[in-house]
């Protein structure tokens, strides 16, 4: 018996209803089975029941062959057919806003976000002062405007822009009628605010959209005087971008008056993204395929700024649609959701000749503002000086949307969307700072000539190109290069006179001079102090590694100190940085050992994946996660869900399970002639509290033989030298300090060989991988003892490491395979040493910066590797010549406006 169909979803739409009638047609057939139409038809039984589906459109040779198959008149279902597949009027308007923020008019197709409407609202009318926060791109402008604004009685909405005062102003005089002139004057006190507002009617509710400009676009005067202005007003909604959070917590008044009183704008749920699709278009009598609503669902799904992604997408789609159904063919022709704004955007570009691609190129960039550790985003620009026909080529391809005085992006989507944005971003970024600094001078210029440029920021600005500035900015940069001039003149005037003076002083002058020399050694060495700086905050954006290390080079050459030799290590070992786990969410790196990453997932302690660090890929797994890997990366004791055991991991055994370990805790592993040696701690007393070292051998025989210690004791930490021949053994002594025992393994025994002296309080003692050298890390003193345990007898004091492991946190400690080096790592600095000579250590690197801690360390291919937590392999080189040179070959060195920026009032030296 044939399968009943599903019930259709749509039928009172186009689409729907001609599958309800190809259905009807089915059974006036006689209701033939699917696969009985397919023998007749010559298309799978699939691809005819989804023609009858609703979901989408079959083709038209679908269409006629289920018609033939089914005795129906096919030149009447092509007619059929054709209308509704025609396509689209040219002017018929998109039921969608594309990359625009919803307005109030657009009220009736904004769906998705009912509830928390509803929750805006009301908390509107319960607390005068409401903060929406939400990532670019969640919705944050939509739902103020379109969301919030018709269910208020009685709102001014706008955006701060660079002038709030201003803003405040104009759109206060267009609400009352009075003067914009007289209200700027009234409102330099920021209380006079609330009083204005109260004066004309005191439901009203301020809206301040974009609030994050009073960080990106004004002055410090202008946004504090605008959060002192909003404490007054009665009744104050803003809308802030999420990272800039931080920035709102710096006002203590914002934090008063935002306690309780915020709304989070986070991704659309899927059901809320299925309405923000299909709404709008029943609204006007058309139709979405299934098939393209399960797409777009899929493609943007968790994303907190898909709302612009998927209208613009929608757009597109609606301009490419059959008759009045989108479809997932429409959709996938104009690219889709991740293309579809690039596609637009290159469409209008290439439209351009080459001047206007210039000149849009131009436009573009001065619609930027520039994040300073936050994403860019859009601001706006006076009209004044944009040529008006690229202008209004971009307006009418909603790229950017234009009001009486100001042009800005219609949403910053387009900044994260489109590479051609992007690379222009990335290629011009510091003369683009340097261009809106200018613009923002010249606006603020009067006439003062304190305010104009010199120096450094004067020879910045004049290597701009004339073609791209406005007549308000070559205005300024002529009167500061005049300015400039001019005080060159006055300056050879009094050079003239003190020659004069330096001829009767000589004496003085060289002793002058040679203060001189110290003052400028001291400079140098404070100027390159700030640059280190700037290229610390630089190594920490991920698109700006490469600047940090030109930087970190030039600052290494201005100054050539150990400090800014290990700044540029760092930066070499950031720029080189490899993201081995970051795309596998649930996995994080437990260990590194022998070139290898052990990879453990975080539900699941019994599937551990082994990486390999040349080729980035999977090589093996284990059955658990090692607790411990012998020297010769063969051996590991391995911790399944429920126990541990003993495992053989070389590459041919494939992780082979030798036997079963009765340990519970940190363990360490030897090989000794064949035989494995196992230190660590067993539980002793049914609370778990209680734990006691033990060692194991086992000789290949399939079972652990304990080796008996004497006297356990109150030991908290035990180890084995790789040679499987020595065990160092912790004590805590009555007086807080530790008291260390080496015992030596004779075959079947463990006697006391000797004891280290008096050490300092020590945490997990670490042996070179010969067995010659023990470290003990002391966290509350900040200092490293080495001692050299070749005889355990006689232990000898071998130096002191300083500078490290302050605070609780348990330090990493990795030798190199001659036991010459040591690094030493803490949470989020690591240092290496030389400890090849007595007494005589010597720090051959520091390295800091990192963004997350340490987790793992290791030596390999002639290098010290480690991997943090945020799953970034880090190579850690120690020749600060070579780095230099190679950082020579890979990248061109600082420009002169660069050098200018970063080193002013410094003679450029040579960096390559």
């Amino acid at each position: 018996m044939p399968r009943t169909e599903r019930p259709l979803d749509c039928e009172d739409t186009e689409l729907g209803q001609f599958a309800a009638e190809l259905r009807k047609l089915r059974d006036k057939a006689g209701k033939p089975s699917y696969r009985a139409l397919a023998s007749r038809a010559h298309y799978s039984a699939a691809t005819l029941s989804d023609a009858a589906g609703g979901k989408k459109l079959p083709s038209l040779a679908v269409t006629l062959a289920y018609v033939k198959a089914c005795g129906g008149d096919e030149q009447e279902w092509e007619r059929r057919w054709r209308a509704i597949a025609a396509p689209p009027a040219p002017t018929a308007e998109a039921p969608y806003v594309g990359l625009k923020a919803f307005q109030k008019e657009d009220a009736d197709r904004f769906h998705g976000r009912e509830k928390l409407t509803v929750k805006l609202v009301e908390l509107t009318e319960r607390r005068p002062f409401v903060g929406v926060f939400g990532a670019s791109g969640s919705g944050k402008s939509s739902l103020l405007r379109a969301g919030l604004l018709p269910r208020l009685k009685q709102a001014l909405i706008f955006t701060p822009g660079v002038q709030p005062l201003d803003e405040c102003a104009v759109r206060l005089a267009q609400l009352t009628g009075n003067s914009a002139v007289v209200l700027r004057s009234e409102l330099t006190d920021p209380a006079a605010l609330g009083l204005l507002i109260r004066q004309h009617d005191a439901d009203l509710v301020l809206v301040i959209d974009q609030f994050e400009e009073v960080f990106t676009l004004a002055s410090p005067e202008q946004r504090d005087w605008f959060v002192q202005a909003l404490m007054s007003a009665p009744h104050v909604v803003i809308g802030v971008r999420a990272d800039f959070y931080g920035h709102v917590g710096r006002h203590p008044e914002l934090v008063e008056a935002l306690d309780g009183a915020q709304v989070l704008v986070g991704p659309l749920t899927t059901d809320q993204l299925r309405r923000a699709i299909t709404e709008p278009a029943q609204h006007v009598g058309a139709t979405v395929e299934s098939a393209l609503v399960t797409r777009l669902v899929a493609d943007v799904a968790g994303q907190a700024a898909a709302l612009p992604l998927v209208q613009h997408a929608l757009v597109e789609t609606w301009h490419r649609r059959r008759g009045m159904t989108l479809s997932l063919v429409g959709y996938e022709e104009a690219g889709g959701v991740e293309h579809a704004i690039a596609r637009t955007a290159e469409a209008v570009y290439e439209q351009l000749d080459h001047e206007q691609r210039q000149i849009a190129r131009r436009t573009f960039l001065r619609l930027i503002a520039l994040g300073e550790g936050t994403e860019d985003t859009k601001r706006r620009a006076n009209r004044e000086g944009l040529d008006a026909e690229v202008l209004e080529h971009l307006a009418n391809a909603r790229l950017v949307t234009l009001t009486e005085q100001h042009a800005e992006l219609t949403h910053e989507a387009l900044i994260r969307s489109w590479p051609r944005l992007r690379d222009w971003i990335a290629e011009d970024r510091e003369t683009l700072r340097v261009h809106h600094q200018l613009t923002e001078a010249a606006h603020e210029w009067d006439g003062d000539r304190d305010l104009l440029y010199q120096g450094a920021r004067l020879a910045q600005a004049a290597e701009l190109s004339t073609d791209s500035l406005t007549d308000p900015e070559r205005a300024f940069l002529t009167a500061s290069q005049a300015e400039g001039r001019r005080r060159v003149r006055r300056a050879r005037a009094v050079t003239a006179v003190l020659s004069v003076l330096v001829l009767l002083l000589a004496g003085t002058v060289v002793f002058a001079m040679r203060k001189a020399d110290d003052a400028a050694a001291q400079r140098d060495i404070a100027v390159a102090g700030n640059a280190a700086a700037e290229a610390r905050w630089l190594a920490r954006m991920p698109t700006m590694k490469s600047d940090a290390a030109r930087l970190a080079l030039a600052v290494y050459r201005v100054s050539p100190t150990e400090a800014n030799r290990d700044l540029l290590l760092t930066a070499d070992a950031m720029e080189r940085w490899r993201p081995y786990f970051s795309s596998h969410p649930g996995r994080r790196v437990d260990k590194a050992a022998g070139g290898t990453l052990y990879v453990v997932a975080e539900q699941d302690r019994a599937d551990v994946e082994l990486w390999a660090l040349p080729g980035n890929e999977v090589v093996g797994s284990l059955p658990g996660v090692p607790v411990a890997v012998s020297e010769d990366d063969s051996r590991a004791v391995l911790h399944g869900n429920e126990s541990f055991g003993l495992y053989d991991i070389s590459p041919a055994a494939e992780a082979r399970k030798l036997a079963d370990l009765p340990v519970h805790g940190d363990t360490s592993i030897a090989r000794n002639n064949g035989v494995d040696v196992v230190a660590g701690f067993v539980h002793t007393d049914p609370d778990l509290k209680k734990v006691t070292p033990k060692v194991w051998v086992h000789d290949g025989s399939g079972q652990v033989r304990e080796v008996a210690l004497a006297d356990p004791g109150d030991a908290y930490e035990v180890r084995v030298s790789p040679d499987g021949r020595t065990v160092a053994l912790s004590r805590s002594r009555p007086d807080g300090r530790t008291q260390v025992e080496l015992w030596r393994l004779d075959g079947t025994e463990l006697r006391l060989a000797g004891r280290i002296a008096d050490p300092t309080p020590s945490d997990r003692p670490e042996f070179s991988p010969d067995g010659r050298l023990l470290l003990l890390p002391s966290p509350g003193r900040a200092i490293t003892t080495a001692w050299d345990v070749s005889d355990p007898a006689n232990p000898v004091h071998w130096a002191d490491l300083p500078g490290q492991f302050t605070g609780t946190s348990r330090p990493m400690i990795k030798f190199s395979p001659d036991g010459r080096q040591v690094l030493l790592a803490a949470p989020r600095t690591v240092t290496v040493w030389d400890v090849a000579h007595r007494d005589a250590p010597r720090k051959l690197a520091g390295f800091d910066n990192f963004t997350m801690d340490v987790k793992s360390v290791d030596h390999w291919s002639s290098q010290f590797v480690l991997t943090t937590e945020d799953g970034f392999t880090w190579h850690l080189r120690l020749d600060a010549g070579q780095v230099a040179r190679d950082l020579c070959d890979d990248y061109a060195e600082l420009s002169d406006l660069e050098w200018a920026k970063y080193f002013p009032d410094i003679e450029r030296v040579p960096v390559c």
